[in-house]
């Protein structure tokens, strides 16, 4: 999994910074490569989490076992 994603926000950066590059060099501008880059690791990291998900549900909940009952409208039980 580390590889993965190791690679997943490389590749990201080297896609989109090399397309800004090009668009670079084209437009004769200094501009598209840095913006670029930035897109690809935004655009990397949405990837990373939506194939490898976030945190697990376990280790997201308080230390101590057991939550606290939902809270019921006054009167009820």
């Amino acid at each position: 999994m580390g590889w993965g994603v190791t690679g997943t926000l490389l590749s990201g950066m080297a896609v989109w910074g090399g397309a800004g590059w090009l668009v670079d060099q084209w437009l004769d501008t200094r501009v598209f490569f840095p913006v670029g880059i930035i897109l690809g690791v935004a655009v990397a990291i949405y990837v990373v989490i939506k194939r490898y998900g976030g945190p697990d549900q376990a280790a997201a909940q308080p230390p101590g076992g057991r939550q606290s009952p939902p809270r019921t409208q006054k009167g009820q039980r």
